[in-house]
């Protein structure tokens, strides 16, 4: 509906949303409202601006990010929703759109249904980030009852994912049932034989790459995480096993790993790919290579980052010394950026010369080589704090080591 105007007509639906209200609250229910109240008030629509089967609790929508970047462009003047809950259910960023955002920008801002119009004193509008706060709250209990019943079935030991592991496909008449795909069922056997073999996680993918065999994640190579994810999943030896990892919470998408002893397993629920005693066998390897290869973290660990790619730069031990590496260069097996391959003495080298800088930049006069020869002396925790800018505990253990004639 492009064309003279500056009305936007702002329509949203989620899954969320499917048990409130019914049908009232489709997107077509929600045009034809809209559109009735634009034309009732003398209104000229601009353009109408639909995100269906988008949730409410952030705002990185596709349509809602057209209409940001039409105001951007001055083209929009009056923003009209059904009701608040349309614009989102996030209260932060909600009260900022209509508080804040449209305000600055001189956009008027109506949510029909809750009595909310930015250009006049009403009592819907001092109601404003109460109703925020119960759309909030709403959809966290929308959350916990969905995250509520998918425990309950993945006890039950129904799969309940959007993806099976590789190697498996859901069966035909039973969606929550597992059943092989049997060309990706002999790469994850020859994985296992591999690994038995003594070869390591890196050296599988490659094996796999070399070969010509498609990774599980299409537009990307195989690379250790994802083989080592398949050696240790029991869902191969027929035990479904899920709760693997957990979304931060009901507004972030990002997933953290969980401990074993919060994995939900489920034994003999489909046909295994591997043996249980191929699959023990591997766990045994496993164990051993992570006893050998662990250690204290290393003082700089999570405070570094590749500066071509931007990815964490993860420490390796080889001989006497450790090394910073590229992760992203790592994990994919040398075919994503280089490795950026840096010496422990050489990165020793350059912070101590950072260090003396920062002492002469806040007027704390040491000598150059004192602070060359032993910054490594520092309390690993308040290293870490100096480098992220808190140089106020720095400056107190160093002049307490003046004071007290250690230097």
């Amino acid at each position: 509906m492009n064309g003279k105007g500056n009305t936007a007509l702002y329509l949203r639906l989620s899954r969320e949303d499917g048990d409130q209200g019914g049908e009232s609250q489709s997107i077509g229910n929600q045009r034809a409202f809209l559109l009735r109240y634009a034309e009732e008030q003398g209104m000229a629509v601009y353009d109408i601006y639909a995100d269906d089967g988008f949730t409410g609790t952030n705002f990185d929508r596709p349509a809602f990010r057209r209409m940001i970047a039409d105001i951007e462009r001055g083209v929009i003047r009056t923003v009209l929703v059904k009701d608040l809950s349309r614009l989102g259910r996030d209260h932060i960023d909600t009260g900022y759109y209509f508080e804040r955002y449209f305000p600055a920008h001189r956009v008027r801002f109506i949510a029909v249904n809750d009595s909310i119009d930015t250009e006049a004193d009403t009592a819907g509008n001092d109601m404003g980030l109460f109703r925020a706060a119960f759309n909030d709250l709403y959809a966290k209990d929308i959350s916990k009852k969905v995250v509520s019943a998918l425990q309950s079935k993945k006890k039950n030991g129904e799969f309940v994912g959007a993806t099976p592991p590789y190697g498996y496909q859901k069966a035909v008449n039973e969606k929550n049932r597992l059943e092989i795909r049997p060309e990706q069922a002999a790469v994850v056997r020859q994985i296992y034989r591999w690994f038995l073999e003594g070869e390591s996680y890196i050296g599988i993918a490659r094996r796999l790459d070399a070969n010509g065999i498609p990774p599980p994640a299409s537009g990307r190579g195989w690379n250790d995480t994802t083989v080592k994810r398949i050696l240790t999943n029991p869902t191969y030896m027929g035990n479904v096993t899920q709760n693997r990892t957990r979304k931060v919470n009901y507004k972030i998408k990002q997933r953290r790993m969980l401990p074993r002893r919060e994995w939900i397993t489920v034994p003999d629920t489909h046909e295994a790919i591997v043996p249980r005693r191929v699959f023990d066998e591997a766990q045994g390897i496993a164990a051993r290579r992570s006893r050998h290869s662990s250690g204290a973290e290393h003082v700089l660990s999570g405070l570094l980052f590749c500066g071509d790619c931007g990815a964490r730069m993860d420490f390796v031990r080889r001989g006497s010394y450790s090394y910073a590496v590229c992760s992203r260069w790592k994990h994919s097996g040398g075919r994503e950026c280089t490795s950026h391959c840096c010496s422990e003495p050489k990165l020793e080298a350059v912070l101590a010369a950072w260090l003396v800088e920062e002492m002469q930049n806040h007027a704390l006069k040491l000598p150059s080589s004192w602070i060359q020869d032993r910054w490594k002396e520092l309390p690993g925790e308040l290293f870490r704090k100096v480098l992220v800018g808190k140089n106020k505990e720095l400056k107190l253990f160093l002049t307490g080591r003046l004071e007290s004639g250690r230097i």
